[in-house]
């Protein structure tokens, strides 16, 4: 059985992709070296660095399917060492002593961040294919619901009239912000490093920086302007974009968990029938995907942290600062396919219920409707005598248990000064939710124009 839940045969799904997973499994990091490995050996036998016959046959044996991981377990536990035992595999594979040529020049950990870096890149096509798909939905949820009346809130209060498809523009705007963020961070990220054993290239000779350029160029990665060995703010950059992706979809989860309480009850997950809320109680109709979501998120944020201690690094090389990266990005990135899957399923499937939505503003018997009532009297009384007077009634139609409208009409100030006509119309949540439509509209539209921009390599 495994012994991590992003592995666990019963519970992996609730974790983690498979998509992500297989980018992350061992054999892949270790194809991911081996694919370092192999472009290494055709940059120098080009310049004539090595034999072209020792480029051929490193390309032909340094496979993952060739290797004998039974031999690689138990040479790792002799040398303790990440990546000799691998090499000396594919040495023992290679034909006619060819195989005395991989590794050329490199240091370890040219390979191991190099390989790490393709898996990042992987990684991102994933989250940004996912957010991407987030974020269309989410403006289709905003067009949808553009003029759907809620109560908006302030400190978990009641505070004014919104439109939930403003609630959702607001969503579909910091997900389209986090694509840019991705987006952007590409070059500055998917950088690969290959410089000798402290940075210099002196196992490369002159010839290191050409070959540094040809790798990197046959990987699809950037070349490094000098060794980041322990310069690690690529991937603490990484960690943190992931993070907050991680924060932005477990905000939306947890509101969706608000808005599913019973005694609100505006928003719903899917539910299907044979779901299971409670082991106990049958009628349960759980925010379980929203649960995960939010959860899942701190796990995510969390792991930046780690990340962000891997920049104070000693010197030109240090395994303590570096090496708990082998978990951190890959969980990190692993928990995050989960949140991006979760989120997808939420929004998908949401169901959005206006009638609740609705009654729910009349729950303060037309006290959310404050602002409004102070903005028309201020124009007969004057704004700071309008805001005591309205004041006033809203305290009174508290302690007197009466509604906002009949307590205006009984206030000394008003009286006179409006109509119960002209009160039951200023008073109507639907007529006070500002510039919402418009702002959602324009939300909309400028999510268009980045999507149409956005070349659609980046996933």
């Amino acid at each position: 059985m495994a012994s991590h839940l992003i592995d666990s045969q019963v519970y992996k799904e609730s974790w983690s992709t498979e998509e992500m997973r297989q980018v992350w499994a061992d054999t892949a990091m270790i194809g991911r070296w081996l694919e370092v490995e192999i472009a290494l050996a055709e940059a120098e036998a080009e310049l004539g660095v090595i034999p072209d016959q020792a480029a051929s046959e490193i390309r032909k044996k340094a496979r993952v399917e060739l290797l004998d991981f039974d031999y690689i377990s138990a040479e790792f536990a002799r040398t303790g060492h990440s990546i000799m035992p691998i090499l000396r595999n594919v040495q023992r594979l290679c034909d006619d002593g060819w195989g005395e040529y991989i590794h050329y020049g490199a240091t370890t950990q040219d390979i191991t961040d190099t390989g790490m870096m393709l898996g990042i890149k992987a990684s991102y096509a994933i989250i940004l294919r996912d957010l991407s798909g987030i974020e269309e939905t989410l403006m289709e949820l905003a067009e949808r619901h553009i003029s759907t009346v809620m109560p908006g809130r302030t400190h978990g209060q009641h505070a004014l009239p919104a439109t939930f498809g403003f609630k959702a523009a607001v969503w579909l705007r910091e997900v389209s912000r986090n694509i840019s963020r991705f987006a952007q961070s590409r070059e500055r990220v998917l950088v690969g490093n290959l410089c000798g054993g402290v940075g210099t290239y002196s196992g490369f000779g002159s010839l290191g920086m050409e070959i540094d350029r040809r790798v990197m160029n046959k990987l699809g990665l950037g070349t490094a302007d000098i060794a980041w060995h322990t310069s690690r703010d690529r991937l603490a950059e990484f960690a943190c974009l992931m993070a907050m992706v991680g924060c932005t979809l477990g905000k939306i989860g947890n509101e969706v968990y608000e808005l599913q309480k019973t005694e609100i009850a505006e928003l719903k997950e899917p539910f299907v029938m044979g779901q299971v809320g409670s082991s106990t109680m049958p009628h349960k109709r759980n925010p379980e995907i929203a649960e995960a979501v939010h959860g899942l998120s701190k796990l995510v944020r969390y792991r930046a942290a780690m990340m962000l201690e891997s920049l104070v690094g000693e010197h030109e090389r240090d395994g303590a600062a570096w090496k708990p990266e082998w978990v951190t990005i890959p969980e990190a990135c692993l928990y995050l396919s989960a949140v991006l899957s979760k989120s997808a399923l939420i929004l998908n499937g949401l169901e959005v219920d206006k009638q609740r939505m609705r009654s729910n503003l009349d729950m303060l018997k037309g006290l959310i409707m404050s602002e409004a009532a102070m903005f028309v009297l201020g124009q007969r009384l004057g704004k700071q005598t309008a805001h005591t007077a309205v004041y006033e009634a809203s305290i009174n139609s508290h302690s007197e248990g009466i509604s906002f409208r009949d307590s205006l009409l009984k206030h000394s100030a008003i009286r006179g000064k409006v109509t119960a006509e002209e009160l039951d119309d200023m008073l109507r949540p639907e007529k006070y939710v500002g510039l919402a439509e418009p702002i959602v509209e324009r939300a909309v539209e400028q999510t268009r124009r980045e999507r149409a921009e956005r070349p659609k390599e980046l996933w």
